[in-house]
């Protein structure tokens, strides 16, 4: 089994050092107790905000909102419903769920 756990900086640095008081091991079962667990089989982890930034500067750079892909769309509503899936929202709402929220306050958005 793969979890994610949240251990304050310092504490995870006594760890690696093997400074970690034996007394305050109590400390370190909770923070695996609460844990996130990780899906069996999941696939690859990924920064999927990073990848959103991604896909609008390059969309941006090459004027994708000027390029049609038929007589309707252009390559930046396909980028628009790529990210949108990315974020769980639109015709893929529901269909992509947040395993671990983002580290940071905010989320991006189109």
């Amino acid at each position: 089994m793969q979890i994610v756990i949240d251990i304050p900086d310092g504490c995870y640095e006594e760890l690696k050092k093997a400074r970690f008081p034996a007394q305050d091991t109590y400390r370190l079962v909770e923070w695996i107790k609460t844990g996130i667990p990780l899906p069996e089989g999941h696939g690859r982890l990924i920064d999927a905000d990073a990848f959103i930034s991604v896909l609008k500067d390059v969309s941006k750079r090459h004027k994708y909102k000027e390029l049609l892909t038929d007589d309707r769309l252009t390559v930046d509503d396909v980028f628009k419903a790529v990210i949108e899936s990315l974020q769980n929202r639109g015709l893929a709402e529901g269909d992509t769920p947040t395993i671990i929220k983002a580290d940071k306050e905010g989320e991006n958005e189109i």
